[in-house]
């Protein structure tokens, strides 16, 4: 069956994650909510018992320490056990970011169960969530901190590689790169974000960029000064600590060793050129 065409892209909120509801209950035997669609994201955790989800024609037993992910726009039918109901807590949620978050969480149209991999740290930031949001304890700040937290718990590190698609690691690795050139930042400091392999990452920007990620950092930085050099008034130190370079003299020889020139004679000569022309 099809999702019900309730959503589309103009009713997405304009913020990456949003938390709409939260709460907690302990079902009575048999106790069942639809069918019935939802107007955006749900996951039920279950802490104790057992129940069973039906959506899209498949019913998925689901018992203690595991969840189950309500689409939006989708039919869907929950049932307690008759004998050992479950008590579960909920979120729901929504945002352009959902889609990102519930991919590096291993969940999808077709996987729709999740796990707490954290060791019970889950439940432990859920109930710190719903405390908050139902009496109003902070802010949306902090709602949102906890629920991204939620997230994390639901992905397994080990499992991230078959998560995640190629072509993210890379677009996450160079937005990496992009917002954090300024620092002394390492090839290791890249794939320690991204909870990969340094060796894997080496391996992902040659294929892509038929660059190293040493040498990549390094053509982004340049490539920084470069525009500096021709759009402000900044000093060739200044450029040099602003585009994360340790000093001067190390910004010299990187920026000599790809353009076969030394900053300052680049930005005379082009200071220079321009003018000539005028």
């Amino acid at each position: 069956m099809k999702p019900l065409p309730v959503q589309d892209n103009n009713n997405i909120p304009g913020r990456p994650l949003v938390l709409y509801h939260c709460g907690h209950e302990q079902c009575k035997p048999s106790h069942s909510f639809g069918p019935a669609i939802r107007p955006h994201y749900l996951i039920h955790f279950v802490l104790h018992g057992q129940g069973t989800y039906h959506v899209n024609g498949s019913v998925y037993h689901v018992g203690e320490g595991e969840g189950f992910l309500i689409h939006p726009g989708v039919t869907t039918l929950y049932c307690a056990d008759d004998q050992n109901p479950w008590e579960y807590c909920w979120i729901g949620f929504d945002g352009y970011d959902v889609p990102n978050l519930l991919k590096v969480s291993g969940l999808s149209h077709t996987s729709l169960i999740l796990k707490d991999y954290s060791n019970g740290m889950l439940w432990k930031d859920l109930s710190s969530l719903i405390l908050a949001f139902t009496e109003r304890q902070g802010n949306e700040l902090l709602y949102l901190s906890l629920l991204y937290r939620c997230f994390s718990h639901i992905c397994r590190p080990e499992q991230a590689p078959s998560g995640i698609v190629y072509e993210n690691y890379i677009t996450r690795a160079v937005d990496y790169i992009h917002n954090n050139y300024t620092y002394d930042i390492r090839v290791a400091d890249i794939a320690k974000f991204l909870c990969i392999d340094r060796t894997y990452l080496y391996k992902l920007f040659i294929n892509a960029t038929s660059l190293s990620p040493q040498k990549y950092l390094i053509q982004y930085r340049i490539k920084i000064a470069r525009q500096l050099l021709l759009e402000s008034d900044l000093s060739v130190s200044e450029i040099a600590y602003s585009c994360g370079f340790r000093d001067a003299s190390s910004f010299n020889k990187h920026f000599k060793n790809h353009l076969q020139i030394t900053p300052l004679k680049y930005r005379n000569s082009i200071l220079a050129n321009r003018e000539t022309i005028q």
